[in-house]
């Protein structure tokens, strides 16, 4: 159980909270003291200029200050600390320590200098909107970032961030995590004789407004969340025969060693109105029952996944018994009956479970939740949150306050059962709202309402690996209506449809949860397929902005209709850049997508554009190659910028990948996944003295894997061997080829040998 009640702000929590048993020992991590919401303590001496801060019984940073001329030499003058903090315990606190000079010449700045120490869950980012007039984008990284728009360090694990000045004043260089946590070297330049950084505690907790986020307590679940819904295509249609039917593709197709990890079962199978016998006895739509769906989707290489709700129908016999039996199990009105909700979207009537009665969550939440792990389900989606909380607990607030509870805890409370029913290694996804209350027991949450909305992701990007992973409900890569949009020609398919490319891959983009959904008949089409192939499995990102990137307004509120998710609008974001930090290699994936254009009567065109790299977060000063993933095309070898080519109505989205040029070869791009080495590069090294490339990846049984070198100086590839046979190569200009048809899907180990 993760129970963070004790680590909170809040007074008023549910009994059952307090009730409830010990944390699993699967995945729970060793709790810790809380952070305190204060600033940092300062110890500053002026005559050294020595600045440390410790936080939480930790040195979060070590660095000097002096006054340097514009060549970065020690300049006459002496640094003045003026500190000041706003807020207090209870509150947003800001700490902001200013520096500034006495007796310093013209030109003459202050310069901090030193290292900022975080956990192993620290991480660089930019913490302002500023860099994003130079180039407006979506940023994600896997691992570290080491982007020149980054200006602030924040530590997911004790929520607290850094923050020195932006506009490239600020230069910070991260240390991969070792056994002390994350190292980040920084550098921070004033401007008119000024220099200030800024202290934030309790930072996603107090500013984002989230106050059951105590990080020290949980941990984001990491692992690829990808897989298959059956809701979009087949709503309460869905059946044994189709669940044969589409777990038959998928094993036909590979899909599962694409990464397609989990199989949910949706609406369609339970007998009740939200009672535990209705969702652990089957319909007869399910001849075999749960053990059959669990054993027919394990023998695809798959997990079983299931579908639930939190809300108690009053079709349900069973539930109406319940109330005519123990009426204290629901919540009542003041005249102490049990109060009736309706659903005002189907008119069906509701009971709402009072979950600060410690019987009533052991009879009715968890053996339903016990069952379903028994069985053997390890994905768990609990969907009506927003009804049971907008509909009935919220207006019933005075009936929780009598219980020392608020709506929220009461929602938080059915949760935490599920939870502790469950375990921590199932996954378990948060559905119909996005609720803050239910931060650190959902692994994830449904952003949008029913239906694919790419645009969810931009209104909480700042949460998609450091609260939960987001999810956009589902994936149907050809939607119903849309079958004859135009087709895109790619390395892999002759006539893919644009939607089939951009919906997969942006959720790859964003980090969040992949679930396809669509019918059999369309993934036999193997053209239907290739963004799928190449979006999964979905690598874990944490975000490279601090803020959201679509603002969801100043009447924004968690508190108003669980349908109100992102009133920014703008739009769908066409740039996504996300930084992949490897032992072996860092560099950066940036996609433009090709959305429709609502005022152009739905036509794509985007024209082609000159993207600077100081804009993406790259030194300017540097040579760099650029490829584009879908059309295997190298766009060569550039300074300063490079051209993204114009894209037409046939063209649904270029992926470019940046890496810095190198005096020897080295990999640009892998056709396995569009993150171009992100999933299947494991090693590469370079041998000068045998003049040998050679690595390991990890390959696809029947899925052409094509590796696209570099050759600097009019290198030539010569050979190749790949799992020790030959393949096959090609040289190409300044690019070369190996290019193999695995015969098992394995990670196989590469060489390459080339000659001037």
């Amino acid at each position: 159980m993760r129970d963070l009640s004790k680590y909170l702000p809040k007074v008023c929590l549910p009994v059952v909270l307090l009730a409830a048993g010990g944390m699993s020992a699967a995945t729970a991590r060793e709790i810790s003291a809380a952070p305190p919401n204060a600033p940092a303590k300062v110890d500053w001496n002026k005559a050294e200029g020595r600045l440390i801060l410790r936080y939480h019984n930790r040195v979060i940073l070590d660095a000097t200050v002096r006054p340097e001329d514009a060549a970065g030499k020690k300049a006459p003058g002496a640094v003045e600390l003026k500190p000041s903090v706003a807020g207090n315990d209870g509150d947003k606190v800001e700490q902001r320590l200013r520096f500034t000079l006495s007796g310093a010449g013209k030109g003459v700045e202050p310069v901090l200098r030193g290292t900022i120490h975080g956990s192993r869950e620290a991480f660089p980012a930019e913490a302002s909107r500023e860099a994003q007039e130079r180039f407006d984008c979506v940023r994600t990284s896997v691992g570290l970032s080491r982007s020149l728009r980054n200006h602030a360090v924040y530590d997911r694990r004790w929520d607290w961030v850094l923050v020195g000045p932006g506009g490239r004043a600020t230069r910070l260089d991260p240390s991969r995590p070792g056994e002390g946590g994350v190292a980040v070297s920084c550098e921070s330049r004033g401007s008119d004789g000024t220099l200030e950084i800024v202290f934030r505690p309790r930072f996603y907790q107090r500013y984002k407004g989230l106050d059951y986020y105590a990080p020290w307590t949980y941990d984001v679940w990491k692992e690829s969340v990808t897989g298959y819904c059956t809701w979009w295509p087949y709503r309460g249609g869905f059946n044994q025969r189709v669940l044969d039917e589409v777990v038959d593709v998928f094993t036909e197709k590979r899909l599962p060693d694409f990464g397609y990890k989990y199989f949910q079962i949706d609406d369609c199978f339970q007998t009740g109105g939200g009672s535990p016998d209705g969702f652990l006895n089957w319909n007869n739509k399910f001849p075999g029952g749960a053990k059959y769906l669990v054993e027919k989707v394990r023998s695809a290489g798959m997990e079983a996944g299931v579908w639930t709700f939190c809300v108690l129908y009053e079709s349900d016999q069973k539930i109406r018994k319940m109330v005519e039996e123990h009426p204290e199990w629901f919540v009542r009105g003041p005249d102490g009956k049990v109060k009736r909700t309706v659903n005002p979207w189907s008119g069906a009537g509701f009971y709402a479970l009072d979950t600060t009665n410690p019987e009533a969550v052991a009879q009715v939440v968890r053996p339903t939740y016990r069952g379903l792990a028994k069985l053997g389900f390890s994905y768990v989606k609990i969907d009506g949150a927003g009804d049971l909380v907008d509909w009935a607990y919220r207006k019933s607030a005075d009936y929780f306050r009598g219980r020392n509870a608020t709506p929220g805890d009461a929602l938080r409370a059915f949760y935490e059962a599920a939870r502790e029913e469950l375990g921590d290694d199932v996954y378990l996804l948060t559905c119909w709202g996005v609720m803050p209350d239910l931060v650190g027991v959902a692994d994830g949450c449904r952003l949008a309402t029913d239906g694919f909305r790419a645009s969810s992701f931009q209104g909480f990007s700042s949460w998609e690996g450091v609260v939960w992973r987001n999810d956009p409900d589902h994936c149907d890569v050809l939607p119903h209506g849309r079958e004859d949009q135009p087709v895109m020609k790619t390395f892999a398919a002759e006539a893919a449809p644009l939607d089939t490319i951009i919906r997969p891959a942006v959720i790859s983009m964003a980090g969040g949860v992949l679930m396809l959904s669509d019918k059999a008949e369309v993934y036999r089409d193997d053209n239907n397929l290739e963004g799928a192939k190449r979006s999964s499995p979905v690598l874990f990102t944490v975000p490279g902005q601090l803020q959201d990137h679509t603002p969801r307004g100043p009447d924004w509120s968690f508190h108003k209709d669980f349908r109100d998710y992102v009133r920014g609008g703008g739009g769908e974001a066409p740039w996504w850049l996300q930084e992949i930090d490897r032992p072996f290699d860092h560099w950066s994936v940036l996609a433009r997508f090709n959305w429709q254009d609502k005022k152009a009567k739905g036509k794509r065109r985007a024209p082609e554009q000159v993207v600077k790299f100081a804009g993406l977060g790259l030194p300017d000063d540097r040579e760099y190659l650029v490829f584009e993933f879908w059309t295997q095309k190298f766009l060569g070898k550039a300074k300063g910028s490079f051209t993204a080519p114009a894209m037409d109505e046939n063209t649904a989205m270029h992926v470019f990948a940046i890496r810095e040029a190198r005096s020897h070869p080295w990999v640009l791009s892998t056709t396995r996944h569009l993150s171009q080495g992100g999933v299947s590069l494991r090693d590469e090294k370079w041998n000068a003295a045998t003049g040998t490339l050679s690595g390991e990846s990890a390959v696809v049984a029947g899925d052409p894997y094509v590796l696209t070198v570099h050759l600097p100086d009019g290198s030539r590839l010569k050979s190749a061997k790949v799992a020790g046979r030959k393949a096959e190569i090609k040289n190409e200009g300044e690019t070369a080829t190996v290019r193999i048809v695995p015969p098992a899907t394995a990670t196989v180990k590469w060489e390459m040998t080339f000659d001037n």
